[in-house]
């Protein structure tokens, strides 16, 4: 309960320095409770803030629009930029506790917080710089590399595009990471860390506006997110407001703050108009502190992208050129699509209007040229087609979330219900003589014919519940093969479009598969110029395909947890249901999702199980020199963000000849037709045998089909004219005779 004397003082503060409020409030100042008070909307600001004239003696920080068509001036007094540095300082003080930081760098737009970060880097005796937003993505990585922060002040927008046009993020060096801005779901923030090689608790997200200044921040230790020093907040209804909306969660509140530091600002009961979940007060190490679980979403005319944008300012740029059209904003995941219906040709109109939204802020075109955040979707609805719905009835902006977008009926119908439940055979005439007990894990027997169906399904499946894709999406992936056929059956089910970037050794089989389950492929031809290496340019396709193909999406295998987090529930739950004992475990890698998924069930499950790597020759991935490899799917250019080298136990390079003819030995004593990443895991357990005990129990994955490298392995006209010599037959000594 807030004291009565403590809400009397900040009241007879803001009406000293706010004539008008006392006037809005209509009553004796001196009974009043905190309910008695107006809700300070963004209607009341409107009229009597954001438009008073300039003081000279205060500082003025400007955001977006008014329905006047005037920018929103926010005024602070240097009482008021002392108390934010001082909350800010604090803060951030003990986020990096023990961090063992001694660099720090800011990396996001305009406004307070950039403005003062070098300010509070200062007060914690931190090495400061800042990275101008003017600067393409290029530059930032450029700084980031040569500055080697411990320390990363940045909005999480930016932080996307910086994991994106980062080779490995983990080579950045950064230690802790405070984000500001858009909101980052815990998901999100664990996600980041992995590819940072964090712990999640190094990662900490900071809310506010900038009215208020910093409100709350994610405890880890809590699991919640605390509201700051000088805060207090309210949940209220959406009738209060007078919004006409589709009625909230029953633990859904929108968040009204009132600051007790801020004066040159009526902050009491301010309306921050985004919706919170399960607000209350929780005890954290004997102090009881107001907190809420996570942010829905916002109900306001105001969105987030970079820098405020306001519905305002989107609407004039739209009616500018158009003057009969109906607009509705979608924001998904913190990126904005404006959509536009009108009886009139738009054609020609929506090039010009998009370059006018994407300037109404020109913080936020500047950042958008500079690929730090997506671009504004500008897109036409047919005359007859419903604008998408929307959870506020008559207003033009909605958000779509996990909370109101369901799931697809058909992701656990059909041919992607076969997906998992793999069987695990002993492979007895292949070790016949061996000291070694060998199972191999069938993950050829899924239907898109590899293991890469599980990652491929969870990471759709759970794009989908997040709201950022839905039937009608576009996908975009770089796969040398198996992810991209997993990708193309899952998207021809759930009635997507589907765009494989590939290079040349992909095999014409896995082309024909592909283009079969309605693929469409984007021919990469020329390798990386600075690294010789074909991914970096199919990441630069993906690049470009996404910025020109609306409503597009990249999954990334390489970096989406839910690559990895699919092996770790099924594959690896699987192995350990099947088998009651496992000594050794091989994988091979390439983005190693897998190994990961794997390697991380067998630690949190404390299984005995040893985890093998099993990597090409002439990979990248574990430090070894770059060679030419000619089998897609194992090994990589790169190393990928999910490798995590303490979670594995050795580590077995394999030759191509080798996986060659292992792969054969397991056609010939077997009869199970597989692709060279399952020869390489055969070739690694012939390899490490002589140091493994007698009796141990191995699994292996055999990963992919077969059928799919008759052209290559199983060609011997092409492994001679790779190799100069053919394989020989196991059982006869003769060669093997495969066509």
């Amino acid at each position: 309960m807030l004291p009565l004397d403590k809400l009397q003082e900040k009241l007879q503060e803001v009406t000293d320095v706010f004539p008008w409020y006392k006037e809005l409030l209509g009553k004796n100042i001196t009974s009043c409770t905190l309910q008695d008070l107006p809700l300070m909307s963004a209607e009341i600001l409107e009229a009597h803030y954001y438009n008073m004239p300039a003081d000279p003696a205060l500082a003025v920080y400007r955001t977006s629009g008014t329905s006047s068509g005037r920018r929103k001036s926010i005024f602070y007094s240097e009482e008021d930029d002392r108390h934010y540095v001082d909350i800010k300082t604090k803060l951030f003080g003990q986020l990096i506790a023990g961090g063992g930081c001694t660099r720090a760098l800011a990396d996001m737009g305009t406004g307070h917080a950039a403005s003062t970060a070098l300010d509070i880097f200062k007060r914690l005796g931190l090495e400061g710089d800042a990275i101008p937003f003017e600067l393409p993505v290029e530059k930032h990585i450029e700084r980031l590399q040569t500055f080697k922060p411990d320390l990363l002040y940045t909005m999480p927008s930016i932080l996307d595009h910086i994991v994106y046009a980062a080779a490995d993020p983990r080579t950045l060096g950064i230690r802790r990471i405070i984000l500001v801005g858009e909101v980052a779901t815990p998901q999100w923030q664990q996600n980041m860390a992995s590819l940072f090689g964090l712990h999640p608790s190094h990662i900490t997200d900071t809310y506010g506006s900038i009215e208020m200044g910093t409100m709350a921040y994610y405890s880890h230790e809590a699991g919640r997110y605390l509201f700051a020093d000088g805060i207090y907040a309210e949940g209220i209804e959406a009738h209060e407001l007078g919004l006409e909306m589709e009625p909230l969660g029953p633990d859904e509140r929108i968040l009204v703050v009132t600051s007790f530091v801020r004066r040159e600002l009526p902050a009491l009961r301010f309306v921050t108009y985004d919706v919170v979940r399960d607000l209350r007060t929780v005890r954290v190490n004997g102090v009881e502190r107001q907190s809420f679980q996570s942010i829905v979403k916002r109900v306001g005319k105001e969105l987030k992208h970079g820098e405020k944008i306001s519905l305002y300012d989107i609407e004039q740029a739209v009616y500018r050129h158009v003057q009969a059209a109906s607009v509705r904003v979608k924001v998904r995941n913190n990126a904005l699509a404006v959509q536009i219906r009108s009886k009139a040709p738009l054609d020609a109109a929506i090039p010009a209007i998009r370059t006018e939204i994407r300037e109404c802020i020109p913080e936020i075109g500047m950042m958008i040229r500079n690929r730090l955040l997506d671009d504004i979707e500008v897109i036409t609805a047919e005359k007859d087609e419903p604008l998408e719905r929307s959870q506020v009835k008559n207003k033009k902006l909605y958000y779509e979330t996990a909370a109101n977008i369901p799931e697809p009926k058909n992701v656990n119908s059909g041919i992607l219900s076969t997906i998992g439940n793999t069987p695990l055979v002993k492979l007895s005439r292949l070790f016949r003589e061996s000291r070694l007990t060998v199972y191999g894990k069938l993950e050829l027997l899924n239907p898109g014919g590899s293991a890469k169906d599980r990652p491929a399904l969870r990471m759709l499946q759970e794009a989908w519940k997040e709201g950022r894709i839905g039937r009608g999406a576009v996908i975009i992936e770089s796969s040398s093969g198996n992810m991209a056929i997993s990708l193309a059956m899952i998207c021809r089910c759930l009635e997507m479009r589907f765009i494989s970037v590939i290079d040349p050794r992909t095999t014409e089989t896995n082309i024909r598969i592909m283009k079969a389950l309605g693929a469409e492929i984007s021919y990469v031809a020329e390798p990386d110029p600075a690294t010789g290496e074909f991914l970096p340019a199919r990441l630069k396709r993906v690049e470009y395909l996404l910025g020109t193909i609306p409503g597009s999406y990249w999954p990334n295998q390489y970096a989406n947890i839910n690559n990895y987090l699919a092996h770790y529930h099924t594959t690896m739950k699987e192995i350990a249901e099947q088998l009651d004992r496992v000594d050794y475990l091989f994988c091979s890698v390439s983005t190693c999702g897998t190994i990961r998924g794997l390697a991380e069930y067998v630690r949190d499950h404390k299984l005995a199980a040893r985890i093998v790597a099993v990597d090409a020759e002439g990979s990248a991935i574990f430090g070894g020199n770059q060679e030419k490899r000619r089998f897609p799917g194992l090994g990589a250019g790169i190393v990928p963000p999910f490798c995590r080298t303490e979670l594995i136990d050795h580590i077995v390079h394999v030759p191509d000849w080798d996986m060659v003819e292992s792969c054969r030995a397991l056609a010939q004593k077997e009869a199970i037709l597989a692709g060279p990443s399952s020869g390489g895991v055969i070739a690694a357990v012939r390899k490490l045998e002589p140091q493994l005990p007698p009796g141990a129990v191995c699994a292996v994955i055999i990963h992919d089909k077969g059928e799919r490298y008759l052209d290559t392995v199983y060609s011997d006209s092409w492994v001679k004219a790779q190799f100069g010599k053919e394989p020989l037959d196991e059982e006869h000594g003769d060669p093997s005779g495969a066509s």
